[in-house]
């Protein structure tokens, strides 16, 4: 599984722009000559050629071989060495499992840690996320490239908390503090953030997309002609607080009515624990997501939305409540447009959104 990644290059570009348009195209195709890579960066033979060097003695590049010659000497081919680097990836957004994976360059997961998670706040919570880091290093086969961390709440660039409910943490400068403690970089995202970028590099095929997470709460992540949107306040996407009731449930950011109060996966599991119907259950909390959603649509115009959520009960029904709701509270031409579905990438959409993450950031290749 590869990165869908752009490449542009310009006669002005700095060396570590070049080397990134050279990892970039080695992420697209593995089994390219440095004629290949000129040709797809719009670099000089000569620059490419010192790039792959240092590449191989980085180890992120190596030979596969010679390929078939058109004409004289067959060309070495170069690929991605996957293997060379590991990625430690968290995801905090169940409510009752904390996961962990090691992850190499090319997604694949070669280790997993899960723990115990349900009802553990504040600086409990943030010693568990510690211990499982620790335990995912040490069984990382290769040199780490950096830690990644997808969470609920409302997430700086720099990794700092601004508040996440769930956890009771606010202003919580916790890249710092893992930085200090384990020696590498630390990214972190909110998780349905973390899960946009993994459904736009692995999943979709639109550059306007909008993910909606649900787990312990309910977020979205949107990107925008292949580019994330944050916001003013990186809270863009906190749809698990629109009010979808007047007079609901309070919720833990200390409205009521908050969508997040009746569509969350604890709450829908809880409900149909308690004997209610299941297929009632989704269809209301369908309805209500239709609702929220519709109003991000007609904002928008995205018209690719993506439902991710592993806890989830019947997600395709979930979804089929939720285009219906949007449709009948939009313009009809605009919810027509719209396709709405649960994710095909499972329960490691969060690990797999900040191991992109933390690629973008160490490599600039996603």
């Amino acid at each position: 599984m590869l990165l869908r990644v752009e490449a542009k290059a310009g006669h002005q570009d700095t060396r570590s722009t070049n080397r990134r348009l050279v990892l970039q195209a080695l992420f697209r195709s593995n089994g390219r000559s440095r004629a290949d890579l000129a040709r797809m960066t719009g670099l000089a033979p000569a620059t490419v050629s010192a790039l792959v060097a240092d590449l191989l003695d980085e180890g992120l590049a190596e030979e596969l071989g010679r390929g078939p010659a058109k004409v004289g000497k067959p060309s070495q081919l170069l690929g991605l060495n996957a293997r060379s680097r590991n990625i430690i990836c968290v995801d905090l957004s169940d409510s009752s499992v904390l996961r962990a994976a090691v992850i190499d360059l090319a997604g694949e997961i070669i280790h997993r840690v899960e723990h115990p998670f349900g009802g553990v706040t504040g600086e409990e919570a943030l010693a568990m996320t510690e211990e499982v880091i620790a335990e995912a290093i040490s069984a990382a086969p290769a040199r780490l490239l950096g830690i990644g961390i997808g969470t609920p709440g409302v997430v700086t660039p720099d990794g700092t908390v601004v508040e996440a409910s769930n956890f009771r943490w606010l202003g919580l400068d916790v890249a710092t503090r893992l930085n200090d403690q384990f020696g590498h970089e630390v990214r972190i995202s909110n998780d349905a953030n973390a899960a946009a970028l993994a459904e736009y590099s692995y999943g979709s095929i639109s550059h306007n997309l909008m993910v909606v997470k649900i787990g312990s709460g309910v977020g979205s992540g949107i990107v925008l002609n292949g580019q994330q949107y944050h916001g003013e306040s990186f809270a863009a996407g906190e749809i698990g607080h629109i009010a979808v009731e007047d007079d609901g449930p309070r919720c833990p950011g200390g409205n009521r009515g908050c969508l997040e109060t009746f569509g969350s996966a604890p709450r829908l599991n809880a409900a149909i624990a308690a004997g209610e119907d299941p297929h009632e259950v989704v269809a209301a909390a369908g309805r209500r997501l239709g609702l929220a959603l519709a109003g991000a649509v007609s904002v928008l115009d995205v018209h690719d939305i993506v439902v991710s959520g592993y806890e989830v009960p019947l997600p395709d029904e979930l979804c089929n409540a939720a285009l219906a709701s949007l449709r009948a509270r939009t313009l009809p031409g605009l919810g027509r447009a719209v396709n709405l579905r649960p994710s095909n990438l499972g329960a490691d959409l969060v690990l797999l959104g900040v191991s992109v993450l933390v690629l973008s950031q160490e490599l600039g290749v996603a």
